[in-house]
């Protein structure tokens, strides 16, 4: 019979969520300890603060929940992964876009993980998490509104009546005339590209920065795809005459001194790039027009590849941290 007590162990699923936690909470840290040691713009320092208290308190509790359950706490990412006093190597405005994308990468995780969570206390924290990045949000676009940083998505100013689907051909996008773009398929269009240029700034920085000649040529591989997408996505807006977000290269400075260990940059690229897919799997789901959702399974396929290839990379240099995995009672009936 299944046994119904709820303050047992962590199930798999809540160790899976805590454990990526405290590695992604580890990586975040140090972003946020060396963007604080340059960045000048009193706002978007006030954010930052924020954020790195939430991330230290996050860290503290994911380690007190695996050591009371008897897992070792992952080592993630340390004090060697960043130097604090590099030079700047991304403007105060690229920081406070990187840090919006960022909280809505993690609102997505959190909202994923409270999904699989049974536990009380593993609820009640997740819940907390949940509410405090979206004060982080908050406080994020608070500035980048403030400041004129932020782009908004298009604003449909053309009369809107209520009306059914009557026919096929609103499916239409490879042959004949197809219809406009539709706000659903927008939105998906519009977020997508403000992550995928995110990704090009943060790779064209850490492309001039990394020590590893294959680190740096996985960053320029992975910022010439992330090209080629951002121009996929921005002309499903552009041929029905609405705009895209504003870019943000320039805001690369020219250091070439590393603020960060190529294992962290690698990893956290990686990441990113692999988060990518579920975001166009999303996209695509609710698109309408069959031209759009071809170019985001073109899309995802392509960069599948890259990501298998980015964890190849930290593989090969023992840069990937297993996770917790289940017992392999064969091996240990053959060890026997």
């Amino acid at each position: 019979m299944e046994n119904t007590n709820h303050s047992n162990k962590m199930t798999a699923s809540e160790l899976a969520n805590v454990w990526s936690q405290y590695i992604n909470d580890s990586l975040s840290r140090c972003m946020f300890r060396y963007f604080l040691n340059y960045v000048k713009d009193k706002d978007i320092i006030q954010v930052l603060e924020y954020a790195l208290e939430l991330t230290e308190r996050h860290l503290h509790k994911c380690e007190e929940f695996l050591t009371k359950d008897g897992y070792p706490t992952p080592i993630g990412f340390t004090d060697e992964d960043v130097t604090v006093d590099a030079p700047p190597l991304f403007t105060d405005t690229f920081i406070i876009v990187y840090l919006h994308v960022m909280v809505v990468h993690g609102l997505t995780r959190y909202a994923g993980a409270i999904g699989n969570t049974i536990r009380e206390d593993q609820r009640k924290y997740l819940i907390e998490v949940i509410s405090e990045s979206l004060e982080l949000f908050d406080r994020a676009v608070n500035v980048l509104v403030h400041k004129g940083i932020i782009s908004k998505p298009p604003t449909l100013n053309n009369h809107q009546n209520i009306k059914f689907i009557k026919k096929q051909n609103f499916l239409t996008g490879w042959f004949g005339k197809r219809r406009p773009i539709n706000a659903i398929e927008i939105s998906g269009s519009y977020l997508n590209l403000q992550k995928t240029m995110t990704k090009i700034v943060l790779e064209l920085g850490f492309s001039q920065v990394a020590k590893s000649k294959e680190v740096r040529k996985f960053m320029e591989r992975g910022r010439l795809l992330c090209i080629n997408h951002f121009q996929i996505l921005s002309s499903t807006l552009t041929e029905d005459n609405l705009h895209i977000p504003r870019t943000f290269e320039s805001e690369v400075t020219d250091s070439t001194i590393p603020p960060f260990s190529d294992k962290l940059m690698m990893f956290h690229i990686s990441t990113l790039i692999s988060s990518a897919i579920g975001y166009y799997g999303e996209a695509m789901s609710l698109c309408q027009r069959r031209d759009l959702a071809a170019n985001y399974a073109k899309m995802i396929a392509e960069i599948g590849l890259l990501a298998e290839d980015g964890m190849n990379l930290l593989i090969e240099n023992e840069w990937m941290e297993q996770p917790p995995l289940a017992t392999d009672h064969q091996d240990l009936a053959k060890n026997k």
